[in-house]
């Protein structure tokens, strides 16, 4: 099923404090994952980063359970540059690493993003305190049932006044983020 995911990241020194704000407002901690996003690049096929579409494999663990969870999802182009919606397609699958493995063996490229999450959820958001190898700290924040990009930002304002946050809202995703890095490295 294609879902409309709207979300924002802001750039933090200081997630400890952020997490502070939402147990005060009443945000109801659900987990803590560690999770490896495996960014497949599907040249000569096709360029997703062109077409500002992505692939991944997540594999996520939580802090509540032993067992390995993994999905699959499409990332379609930013329907907006200066926010973060876009539409994605998601499926379960049974082993993301023999996923990854067929992707690997027919010759494409992966990239991996690995990240410590802590999840909370204050009434219709859902947020994230990222800690991002080789990025940072983040907060990203999804606003479920946003009908439109209009309320979705009008929601987003609400709840980054409410914790304090300053920073600006990142549109580019961790994927876009690393390969920035990687291209400024690569010229020197």
């Amino acid at each position: 099923m294609v879902e409309r995911e709207y979300e924002v990241k802001i750039a933090v020194e200081n997630l400890k404090e952020i997490e502070k704000a939402l147990k005060e407002i009443g945000a109801v901690f659900e987990d803590e994952v560690y999770e490896e996003d495996y960014y497949i690049d599907l040249r000569p096929c096709k360029d997703l980063k062109a077409s500002d579409e992505a692939l991944r494999v997540r594999i996520s663990k939580g802090s509540r359970t032993t067992i390995e969870s993994y999905e699959f999802t499409y990332k379609g182009p930013k329907i907006r540059p200066d926010l973060k919606v876009r539409d994605e397609i998601t499926i379960e699958v049974s082993d993301g690493r023999a996923l990854i493995e067929i992707f690997r063996r027919l010759g494409f490229r992966t990239y991996i993003i690995r990240k410590k999450r802590k999840v909370y959820r204050y009434g219709k958001y859902k947020v994230f305190l990222d800690e991002v190898m080789g990025l940072g700290r983040f907060v990203e924040i999804e606003v479920e049932g946003a009908s439109n990009v209009k309320e979705f930002a009008s929601e987003i304002r609400k709840l980054v006044s409410i914790l304090k946050l300053t920073g600006s809202f990142i549109s580019k995703s961790y994927l876009e983020m690393i390969l920035d890095r990687i291209e400024v490295i690569e010229r020197g």
